[in-house]
């Protein structure tokens, strides 16, 4: 039996599909029939969905109904996506890009290029956390160094290690392990949260705004960024155009917010934020509610339900805050949690099945 996927929004695997809630058959997709292979990677770009599994990448556009599939040597660890390319990584360490337009794939060597030639008694340096946009690919290694790839940006100090890095269309985020959050990139539309309309930021800097409050989650998409703090609050920040940054206050309608915002739920629910996606258009929380047992999910932004309806021209921006989002299903007893997840313009739930790993 294979894993259960669901999306909402614009969907890569059928060109005829509409953007409502719809359950992506999987098993006639891909098959899953080795309970010992690696559990399912799933990423989706603005026009492509990427499924990996072991040492195959599936490929889907919604531009045409052909699927393609693209065989590794090793196994696939790691996963992700633009709309231009993806980068693979494999358990060896090798990190691939795979043109999906051009169905080409090319190795990308560039760890220690500046520093060939030197005495080094450490490990082989190989690639720990990855990470693309538009315009932006950036990966760290367990040298703890951090690449704008190819190149080296900053060898960051021993003790700083790093735990997550995301991106956005032209900036990008790294969260420690000890909860800081660090911004680089282009920060014209606010996304670096530095307080500064800026062109460039070369290096990683610390958001100061979030000095002194433990993060343990972030996202970015698009133009905008997010951040959970340990507390379980929920803090924003960039380009709120469609009301992805969840501020209801009309002062931040369609505007620019440089500094994170700390978010307010509706009616002053007692929520705890547990994690966070984002869109192009549009950010998602998982949350626990107080005296709720299961975690609920809330969007904030595109209603990515009608976004897509070819009978419509465009679709207003939501500024009413988060609201909820129904799961497809409510999990049995002794069946694993769903599974919530972001593309540019989708949400998607996934429930792995037993034995499927």
């Amino acid at each position: 039996m294979a894993d259960r996927l669901w999306l909402i929004g614009l969907n890569p695997f059928d060109l005829g599909g509409n953007s409502s809630l719809h359950e992506i058959k999987l098993h006639s997709l891909i098959k899953q029939t080795d309970t010992k292979s690696p559990p399912l990677l799933i990423r989706i770009g603005q026009l492509h969905a990427f499924l990996a599994q072991g040492k195959t990448l599936f490929v889907f556009c919604i531009l045409t109904e052909k699927r393609k599939t693209v065989e590794f040597a090793d196994n696939i660890t790691a996963l992700e996506v633009c709309n231009k390319y993806c980068l693979i990584l494999l358990e060896t360490g090798r990190l691939i890009k795979y043109d999906s337009n051009e169905d080409r794939t090319v190795t990308l060597d560039f760890l220690g290029v500046e520093d060939r030639g030197q005495q080094d008694e450490e490990l082989d340096e190989i690639v720990t956390h990855l990470s693309c946009g538009e315009h932006v690919a950036v990966a760290c290694s367990s040298k703890n160094i951090v690449y704008n790839i190819p190149n080296k940006t900053v060898a960051l100090p021993r003790h700083v290690r790093v735990s997550k890095i995301v991106s956005g269309f032209e900036h990008s985020l790294l969260l420690t392990r000890n909860g800081d959050v660090y911004s680089w990139g282009a920060g014209l539309r606010g996304q670096l949260g530095n307080g500064e309309i800026s062109t460039s930021q070369d290096q990683p800097k610390l958001v100061d705004a979030l000095a002194g409050v433990k993060i343990v989650d972030i996202a970015a998409a698009g133009w905008h960024s997010a951040a959970v703090s340990s507390f379980g609050d929920l803090y924003t920040w960039g380009w709120n155009n469609q009301g992805q940054l969840g501020l209801v206050e009309a002062k931040f309608h369609g505007r620019v917010v440089s500094q994170p915002q700390l978010i307010t739920f509706a009616d002053e629910q007692d929520i705890s934020v547990t994690r966070v996606h984002c869109g192009i258009g549009h950010t998602i929380v998982e949350v626990k509610e107080a005296g709720e047992t299961d975690e609920s999910v809330l969007i904030a932004g595109c209603d990515l339900r009608q976004r897509f309806l070819y009978d419509r021209a465009t679709v207003a921006p939501s500024f009413e805050g988060f609201r909820k989002l129904l799961p497809p299903i409510c999990p049995k007893e002794g069946e694993r949690s769903l599974e919530v997840g972001s593309g540019p313009y989708q949400v998607y739930f996934l429930q792995r099945i037993e034995g499927v790993e």
